[in-house]
């Protein structure tokens, strides 16, 4: 596989993993978060006074990056590595990532700051 392809390849699976964070967000922690078309972090619990707070909005999105700059990593190595893998293979596991990497960090974001604790 070329390298303009596999460049073309990652900025596409970048781009749908950064437009989604939010739902993903949304997802692992039912937070509020709407979609980054919609209201984003405007209903997160984090605008809330009292009750837990969404470990990726808390910190000033220091917990977000922690866990999507894996994420972001992982796509990488998947696409740009040596291996005869098609370009479907590759965007298959790149997006595969997204969920399974970016839930691990951010399972362990929350299991820090106690999320599901209260």
């Amino acid at each position: 596989m070329r390298k303009p392809l596999k460049a073309a390849l990652y900025l596409g699976v970048f781009v749908f993993t950064a437009i989604f964070a939010i739902n993903f967000c949304a997802t692992l922690f039912q937070c509020g978060c709407q979609g980054m078309f919609g209201l984003a972090a405007t209903h997160c619990n984090i605008n809330n006074h009292g009750g837990r707070h969404c470990p990726w909005c808390t910190h000033g999105g220091v917990g977000f990056v922690g866990s999507m700059v894996p994420v972001f990593l992982v796509q990488a190595w998947v696409i740009f590595r040596t291996a005869d893998w098609g370009w479907k293979t590759r965007l298959v596991i790149a997006l595969a990532a997204f969920p399974i990497v970016g839930g691990f960090f951010g399972g362990i974001v929350g299991w820090l700051q106690g999320y599901w604790n209260h």
